[in-house]
């Protein structure tokens, strides 16, 4: 987290996804984030029922979603293909029986190519 992150936190009532779409639908820089939208999804459906906390930090150069959970890690072959699709995944112990899952999605600088 840089000073420059805006912290998002989901609201009462608002799920994992509702609170992702959210977030990405706020940012002026949209489509390369919805890989983000994806990766969590299949995260929190691998957590089956299971309770965890989300919050995101965006900047105008990423966004970061990160997913806390207690119990079973996930599985190691699924979080090392989330890396394959995204430009950063972190998942490790986080405690007492905790797990953190960072996803960080780099959102490219506009440029302009002449023909």
């Amino acid at each position: 987290m840089t000073d420059n992150d805006k912290i998002f936190e989901p609201a009462y009532d608002e799920n994992a996804m509702e609170f992702v779409r959210r977030v990405i639908a706020e940012q002026d820089d949209r489509e390369p984030l919805h890989i983000v939208e994806q990766l969590v999804e299949i995260a929190v459906s691998e957590l089956k029922g299971r309770s965890y906390d989300i919050s995101a930090a965006v900047s105008d150069k990423h966004m970061k979603v990160t997913l806390r959970h207690y119990g079973k890690p996930l599985d190691e072959r699924m979080v090392w293909r989330m890396g394959n699709h995204t430009d950063r995944v972190n998942y490790a112990p986080d405690g007492d029986d905790a797990w953190k899952l960072v996803i960080r999605r780099d959102i490219p600088p506009l440029y302009v190519t002449r023909r």
